[in-house]
């Protein structure tokens, strides 16, 4: 690909593609990349040489660049022909990655002297990653920018080794083996026991098959490395699929007189005590794996070990860990470091030695998180044009991560995870904490939560195991490679985390509870107990509780921790935003902290659970939990400082299931402007709209709910948030239809713990519709098959329990109505939001029943009508609970506060007239609510309400409305 001649001389002329492709090189040299211009790549199967515009190193692999003046209309073309015959080789290292570029036309008359300013300036370069397969490339979307841009793409190789869908199958190969090396280790007494970590016939291999992967990246990386006090090396041997355990462990050995204690120490002492042969067999299977995966390169990518990890352990299911996806982490990072923000502008990234930084993870898990933001203040590093990046970053690993678990392997990965960002040269301390978990010495110990000023272990000595490489092995007071000491948590500039969300509470037995029990993991059920009053105890008088769950306690934690300007980031469960027992969380964020970000997913896509792969949700954003979570962004303010800014809550239609989406994701969202007065911005990149973004003032958002992140049409969102502020659903310049909450017009029946808990219940249970069994009769479940129509029949009959009292069990029945509201719902099959039934009874667990305060004719009738129609759905989707996605739960608390219509307000006649529509509709068979658009009997029934009880001209507004909230996810998903 040549041009005309260039005049060499810098007179103006053509400039050659040559020459360009050159200085293009000498400036990603200048940006921390080995890379050359006009080389030659290798196919090592066929001997074929092709020659390549640009090749550039990145850290154990290379990337082609096909370049062209614009249009080149043969860039195409001509990456195929040179790239499509993997595997290429240059400089020995594999070509994996190829991009195709285009320069504008505007540098092509450039005198060669300022071609390299021109590079750096133009923001009109354009160029786009490919996927190599044998036969052709598969283009990723174009980016625009300058040379900066594209040496910033090239340095995200750790986000994007591989798609997503790669590393699974990487994933799967790993857990393969490590499943055949557990199987091998179970035959060994001495790995038959478990403890915290799970079985220790899964946690050993995944850490040797963790240091055997990193072994294989030092052989690569790191040539010679030298010992801080010496001139003498230490060659990394490259894995041998063949090693003996007996060498493996010399290897290791000889590695950690260099450091990497908290990679190749547990890993060395694990394979030391098992026994061969068996720990020969197991060697070999994880050797094998490992070379397979570190010949993908994904090697780098840094969660590898994490996934399998999470994904095997069974303290993930006890301690309710949730482990952040990739894109997840590099969006939630991304806004975190949100340059806009004064902390960040303002910062010397260009002096990293005199950076006083602390990034606290208080939840490390496996480092993701940490990882994605190391490689944030690598980027500010690289702009600031540092002169040593990996000087810089080892200080920053050193000095400025900090993180801490109950988990020992969590630790250790996440150590291990860190060390990847820097593999050139020796990481000599890092602080990452193994806090105390359980009751140890008669203190019930809450791990990073002792750091709480009223924990009980606050003010005494907080021992903790951590990381610090520099004290000599005679001082490793436990031999691990790391000491006991008096853990400290320091003032935190950025504190993200995706905490546990285990919480208290739940109606009936445990086989009843939807969630994870506070401390389930502890093998005493004494000690467990413990623990929950300790921490109820840590909680008292605080915003968080132990029925919002942990999370809640660990954003207490970041209130504590932070200093004013300091950034929180957090991924929370999604009743966040509207959970009753989360309301004093919001009023805290509101209170002490700028609320930036909020990102709420509405993606409906979902993976079935797969041999070696759990399911997955993309209403979430972590790998392996149902519920919908919420990722919240915010800054620490003064006692004097403003919080009249703009709160931007972020509806994502898609959620971001590739590195490299994130990355185009966090782009699009920073470079937003804020606007002069509320308003919602679709989020689009290149030509797909992803979302939108409502920017709503802090000061106009109620920490009773938070509205916005409701449904992903802002439409609906301003339509629903108006009926709510105003109390009122009506036209502009209309009386419109007033409102009030339900617990002002009705009394509700019993808590269903009252009714038939085994402990406090005064009632049995029995399922059945058969009238002339014993007992009194009740509506207990709701079978979107059974409920169909707006009256209902029994389904079950209450026996009183003859060890409670007889009238307390009368009283209680004397609260038994007609009227019923759906406790929890699933929107797409179930049918009814309330019913009538045909005779009065308690409603039990699925529904509440409700008692008018003001009992007059018709009034059952037309709220039944209401809380079945569009806009009484639509109330009930923003006051309820949604812990997830496509579900919406009002447990009595949360429906005392939901908004109805005044039925107060009504005339006789008009309630006259619901109850004419009630008896000719009360047989009439309805479709579920994901067909609250076009089912012909749902529009009826809200059409006749709306025109003969409500007499409004509101009908054909409501028509739309409902037409409009069928596309929402929430309304037609079915997780």
């Amino acid at each position: 690909m040549v041009e005309q001649q260039t005049d060499t001389q810098g007179r103006a002329g053509d400039t050659r593609e040559a020459l360009l492709n050159s200085k293009l090189a000498h400036f990603l040299r200048t940006r921390g990349l080995e890379a050359q211009a006009e080389q030659w790549a290798v196919d090592v199967c066929t001997g074929k040489h092709s020659r390549v515009d640009l090749l550039a190193e990145l850290e154990g692999r290379a990337a082609a660049i096909e370049a062209e003046f614009h249009p080149a209309t043969n860039v195409d073309r001509e990456a195929m022909g040179r790239l499509t015959d993997p595997p290429l080789y240059w400089r020995g290292l594999p070509v994996r990655d190829v991009f195709k570029l285009v320069y504008p036309t505007s540098i092509k008359q450039l005198p060669e002297s300022q071609v390299l300013a021109a590079l750096r300036d133009s923001d009109r370069i354009r160029f786009a990653r490919g996927s190599l397969s044998s036969d052709s490339v598969a283009w990723e979307r174009w980016e625009q920018g300058s040379a900066i841009t594209l040496a910033q793409t090239l340095h995200d190789h750790w986000a994007c080794t591989a798609a997503i869908s790669d590393i699974d199958a990487i994933v799967r190969r790993a857990a393969d083996a490590i499943d055949v090396a557990s199987e091998i280790l179970e035959r060994l007494p001495e790995f038959s026991k478990s403890g915290k970590d799970g079985d220790l016939t899964v946690t050993a291999p995944l850490i040797w098959l963790n240091a055997m992967l990193f072994q294989q990246l030092l052989a690569t990386d790191l040539v010679v490395a030298r010992l801080p006090s010496s001139d003498c090396g230490v060659r990394v041997p490259p894995l041998d699929p063949n090693v003996e355990p007996s060498a493996l462990i010399s290897q290791w050995a000889r590695i950690l007189t260099v450091n990497w204690w908290p990679v190749f120490h547990v890993a060395k002492e694990s394979l030391r005590v098992a026994r061969p042969p068996h720990s020969a067999n197991a060697v070999r299977v994880l050797a094998a794996a490992a070379l397979e995966i570190a010949d993908t390169g994904a090697v780098r990518q840094h969660d590898v070990a994490g996934r399998i990890f999470h994904r095997l352990l069974d303290t993930r299911k006890f301690l309710a860990t949730n482990y952040t996806t990739i894109p997840a982490a590099i969006l939630l990072a991304g806004l975190a470091f949100d340059d806009r923000i004064p902390k960040w502008r303002d910062y010397p990234w260009d002096r990293p030695k005199d950076l006083p930084l602390r990034i606290v993870d208080p939840a490390c898990g496996s480092g993701t998180l940490l990882m994605a933001a190391v490689q944030e203040v690598r980027k500010r590093f690289r702009r600031a044009d540092v002169a040593d990046i990996g000087e810089a970053t080892r200080t920053l690993l050193e000095e400025a991560v900090h993180g801490y678990d109950v988990v020992p392997a969590a630790v250790n990965l996440t150590a291990a995870t860190l060390s990847m960002a820097e593999t050139r040269q020796v990481i000599h301390d890092m602080p990452i904490c193994l806090m105390p978990h359980g009751v140890v010495e008669g203190v019930p110990r809450l791990g990073t939560l002792d750091f709480l000023p009223r924990a009980p272990a606050h003010k005494g000595v907080q021992q903790a195991f951590m990381f610090q490489e520099l004290l000599p092995p005679p001082q490793r007071t436990d031999g691990s490679g790391g000491h006991h000491a008096e853990a400290q948590f320091p003032a935190a500039d950025l504190f993200l985390s995706n905490p546990p969300y285990t919480r208290a509470g739940g109606p009936g037995d445990a086989a009843n509870t939807d969630w994870n029990p506070l401390f389930g993991s502890l093998l005493s059920q004494d000690d467990s107990e413990d623990m929950k009053r300790a921490l109820k105890r840590t909680l008292e008088g605080t915003p968080a509780s132990t029925y919002a769950g942990l999370g809640s306690a660990f954003v207490l934690l970041a209130a504590e921790r932070l200093a004013a300007g300091g950034r929180c980031a957090f991924v929370l469960p999604a009743t966040l935003l509207t959970g009753s027992r989360w309301e004093p969380v919001r009023k805290l964020l509101l209170e002490q902290f700028r609320v930036d970000w909020v990102v709420v997913s509405h993606d409906e896509r979902h993976r079935t659970h797969r041999a070696k792969l759990p399911g997955r949700l993309w209403v979430s954003f972590s790998e392996s939990t149902r519920i919908a979570e919420t990722l919240v962004v915010g800054t620490r303010i003064g006692e004097m400082d403003s919080r009249d800014g703009w709160t931007r809550f972020v509806n994502l239609r898609r959620n971001p299931d590739q590195p490299t989406e994130a990355l185009a994701l966090v782009q699009a969202l920073l470079s937003a402007e804020d606007p002069k007065e509320a308003s919602n911005v679709e989020i689009r990149i290149s030509d797909t709209a992803w979302g939108e973004i409502e920017f709503v003032r802090q000061t106009a958002l109620n920490p009773a709910r938070w509205l916005h992140g409701t449904f992903a049409q802002g439409r609906l969102t301003s339509t629903t948030v108006g009926f709510v502020r105003g109390r009122r659903v009506g036209l502009a310049g209309d009386a419109g239809v007033a409102l009030r909450r339900l617990g002002e017009v009705c009394e509700f029946g019993p808590y269903e713990m009252q009714i038939k808990n085994p402990t406090q219940g005064l009632f049995e249970i029995v399922e059945t519709e058969d009238a002339t069994c014993a007992g009194h009769p009740a509506l207990w479940h709701h079978k979107s098959s059974q409920i169909c129509c707006l009256e209902q029949s029994a389904n079950a009959r209450l026996l009183p329990r003859p060890d409670r009292d007889a009238t307390s069990q009368t009283v209680m029945l004397g609260k038994a109505g007609r009227l019923h509201l759906a406790r929890g719902l699933r929107h797409a099959p179930q049918r009814l939001a309330a019913v009538i039934t045909d005779e009065r009874m308690l409603g039990v667990t699925s529904w509440i029943t409700l008692l008018p305060k003001n009992p007059r004719p018709g009034v059952e009738e037309v709220l039944c009508l209401w809380l079945n129609g569009t806009v009484g759905m639509m109330l009930r989707v923003v006051g309820a609970n949604r812990p997830y996605l496509g579900r919406s739960v009002v447990p009595s608390e949360v429906a005392q506060q939901m908004l109805v219509l005044d039925i107060d307000s009504l005339t006789d006649d008009q309630l006259g007239s619901a109850k004419n529509i009630y008896r000719e509709l009360s047989s009439v068979e309805l479709q579920g609510f994901a067909h609250i658009g076009d089912d012909p009997q749902r529009r009826l029934l809200d059409r006749r309400l709306w025109e003969e009880v409500l007499r409004s001209e509101m009908a054909s507004e409501v028509d739309q409305l409902a037409k409009a909230f069928q596309l929402e996810p929430l309304m037609t998903t079915r997780h």
